[in-house]
């Protein structure tokens, strides 16, 4: 029978620990195993005493049919189950797939410990050792034998295609030079091989982790804690009596008009698709993803409309997958002028051209998001109509940039140069966050604030020329 112990807190509040008998270890000793019920307010007398029994009644249930979690198990317990219940059901794939990332250390430094015994301390003092220098670790891979037979010169491209990879990269990996474990990854996954076969690790203690990957480990905690409070694991989230990490500063990085002019000019001469696909960055602002994952259908050209639905991601082990948007706002349509439309027009004759070359090789059928298989409308495709990776618009980018004498800025920062015109010209912060996609419009302010004080500013000095020519014509 379970066991209820009233804990009564400082400010006056008060707890209850439902404990449970769960046989015995192999040492003879009785399991036990317990769960914190908070009562919400006003709850009280015969109603709490009833709630009280409910909720030892079916933990118990639980306990004994294998299925409860108990507030005494191990931190990298509760994390296995918070990915299983919730983030690979929830998040999108690559945000779970990013959090898996953050776990070897978290592990390392509290996956022993129980979760109802972590306290602020403890997590002050893993963020503390995250600050430390040495502790991140960059790793290098270099191409195996079994890779590299796969890999003949006939080979190279088509590999290379898929994994997303710029050609200087592919010779280099073929001559032996060392990539990125991103890097790696993808052509792993494009050749058909696990990672331990297609690369040979090389780890090198680096320097201190960064303000954001910091926050970034405080976010991934504080998440897995919030579940364990609503599983009624523990009381309070940690997390929240824990200085988060301090972010570095947004550094904004836009083209400057004079900019924005060479690169459309260099753009003619650009491959077709890479040439649309930056060019509508540019005039959308549109995320990478989400322009990847455009569909004729999406774009009404008549109306002048392209109604953003999805986004696009390349997924180590599952290749390209397409997600719902990042935010219910992104989710928006965008007028577009007269200029983007002829653009659109004439990338829609292009691409059938280019689609009556491949005939019966072209991908007729494509799944998007949910499962759902529908007839390949798709925009932007691979030479046989399979969805384009984004990752492999990012890699040609900066050749690109390069080969123009352009500024070496990333691709996101064509979205930043959208905004920063739009600002320049007036354009109220509504409609900008609202083009963008933000989930509010703070995050555009935030973000954007050096260019909104700029634009105040040529207002405020516009306004001082209009109301000086008004004084001189009165005094004239």
């Amino acid at each position: 029978m379970a066991k209820i112990i009233k804990r009564t807190k400082k400010d006056g509040t008060c707890s209850y620990c439902i404990r449970v008998s769960n046989g015995y270890d192999r040492q003879g000793r009785q399991v036990l195993v317990n769960r914190t019920f908070t009562p919400p307010p006003g709850l009280t007398g015969k109603k709490l005493e009833k709630e009280l029994q409910r909720q030892a009644d079916a933990f118990e249930q639980e306990v004994h049919s294998g299925i409860s979690l108990d507030a005494s198990m191990k931190l990298d317990d509760l994390i296995e189950r918070w990915f299983t219940e919730y983030a690979d059901r929830q998040l999108k794939p690559k945000t779970a797939t990013e959090y898996r990332k953050l776990v070897p250390r978290v592990s390392a430094a509290l996956g022993h410990m129980k979760v109802n015994q972590i306290r602020p301390a403890h997590l002050m003092a893993f963020y503390a050792n995250l600050s430390e220098g040495g502790v991140r670790q960059d790793s290098t891979y270099t191409a195996t034998a079994a890779l590299l037979k796969l890999l003949p010169k006939g080979q190279r491209a088509r590999i290379r295609e898929d994994a997303g990879v710029g050609e200087e990269t592919m010779r280099g990996l073929c001559s032996g030079k060392p990539v990125s474990h991103k890097t790696a990854e993808k052509v792993a996954d494009a050749a058909g091989l696990p990672l331990s076969k297609a690369f040979t690790e090389k780890v090198r203690a680096g320097g201190k982790l960064g303000g954001n990957t910091q926050l970034h480990y405080h976010r991934f905690l504080s998440s897995v804690f919030e579940k364990a409070v609503k599983w009624q694991l523990i009381d309070e989230n940690p997390c929240r009596r824990t200085e988060a990490p301090k972010a570095a500063e947004i550094e904004v990085e836009a083209l400057q008009e004079e900019d924005v002019a060479k690169l459309l000019e260099a753009l003619q001469d650009a491959p077709a698709q890479y040439s649309v696909i930056t060019q509508l960055a540019l005039l959308t602002g549109a995320r990478r993803g989400e322009i990847c994952a455009l569909r004729w259908s999406d774009i009404d050209l008549d109306a002048g409309v392209i109604s953003i639905n999805r986004t696009v991601q390349n997924i180590a082990g599952r290749g390209t997958v397409f997600t719902a948007p990042k935010t219910k706002r992104s989710r928006r349509c965008i007028k577009i002028g007269p200029e983007c439309v002829q653009l659109l027009r004439e990338y829609r004759q292009h691409q059938k051209a280019e689609r009556f070359k491949v005939g019966s090789e072209w991908m007729r059928r494509v799944e998007i998001e949910n499962g759902k298989t529908v007839d390949n409308d798709l925009l932007f495709t691979r030479w046989n109509g399979q969805p384009l990776d984004p990752n492999a618009v990012t890699s040609w980018f900066p050749g690109f940039l390069a080969a123009h004498d352009l500024p070496a800025v990333h691709f996101h920062s064509l979205r930043h140069t959208n905004a920063s015109l739009l600002i320049a010209a007036h354009v109220p912060v509504t409609t900008v966050s609202g083009r963008l996609g933000h989930a509010k419009t703070s995050t555009t302010t935030d973000i954007y604030a050096g260019f909104i004080r700029s634009s105040d500013a040529a207002a405020a000095d516009a306004l001082t020329d209009v109301f000086s020519r008004i004084k001189e014509k009165s005094h004239a």
